[in-house]
């Protein structure tokens, strides 16, 4: 599912303020604008759009590590990613574009 530049600039915005506020540390938007583009690359080449977030971040964390994202305790973990996107499913719903995800 794709997302027009506006939309994905505005929610990896948010999403990086809540996140950050949530977990109390800093969330750079660009990390989310990563995990958002390899999120749509994986859901597309897997023929998948509903799924799970643990087999997203499952998938996402090699891709991240491939990217050069320092992926360990105290930097991007997997149970930030999984936060991610639970907030960027809130983003979605709020601005009127839900996404179904298989629980």
């Amino acid at each position: 599912m794709a997302m027009d530049n506006k939309f994905e600039a505005e929610g990896a915005d948010w999403i990086a303020e809540m996140v950050s506020e949530d977990l109390g540390g800093f969330i750079p938007a660009e990390l989310i604008d990563l995990i958002m583009e390899f999120e749509i690359k994986v859901r597309d080449e897997s023929n998948d759009p509903e799924m799970d977030h643990q087999t997203m971040v499952t998938r996402l964390v090699p891709m991240l590590e491939a990217d050069g994202v320092p992926m360990k305790e105290g930097a991007v973990t997997p149970y930030l990613i999984g936060e991610i996107l639970h907030w960027e499913d809130e983003f979605r719903s709020m601005a009127g574009h839900p996404r179904k995800i298989r629980a």
